[in-house]
């Protein structure tokens, strides 16, 4: 068994959206990042990642000036769990912002995860909570994961 643990924080900026757990989630906002910003892909994917002992994001993802979809972050931290031959047991995962309100897309976000990870629903806790509006122009993501081996 190995534990993954993950961080991840972005700024907001005025806009029409943001990509979180890889769907769109339309607001004022969008997040600004070198990537297309899904917090929650980033840490579900660095705590992969850290859990097999490869390091952070900031090792296999460069700062470049070409966005990209965070289902690459995904892509490469699944390749890297079948090369060590794990797999992931569960998620658990908090996501943190003051607006918009997120309940209202948690059934999908949570399927949108499970067609990635090939994961049951069971197998993901997906929170979300607010600063309390004391940091009301940010997005914050915390993921950590229980890898087996297969």
């Amino acid at each position: 068994m190995r534990i993954g643990h993950s961080y991840d924080l972005h700024n907001l900026l005025p806009g029409t959206g943001f990509y979180l757990g890889g769907i769109f989630i339309p607001t004022n906002f969008t997040v600004e990042a070198i990537s297309d910003g899904d917090v929650l892909l980033h840490t579900i994917g660095e705590a992969i990642i850290g859990a097999l002992g490869y390091g952070d994001l900031g090792q296999w993802f460069k700062p470049t000036t070409e966005k990209f979809s965070s289902t690459k972050i995904i892509t490469h931290a699944l390749t890297l769990l079948k090369k060590e031959g794990y797999q992931i047991v569960n998620i658990d995962t908090t996501v943190i912002i003051d607006e918009p309100k997120l309940s209202p897309f948690r059934d999908k976000i949570k399927a949108t995860l499970g067609e990635l990870l090939e994961l049951s629903a069971k197998q993901i806790n997906l929170k979300f909570t607010t600063t309390e509006k004391n940091f009301p122009t940010i997005i914050q993501a915390q993921t950590v994961i229980l890898l087996q081996k297969l």
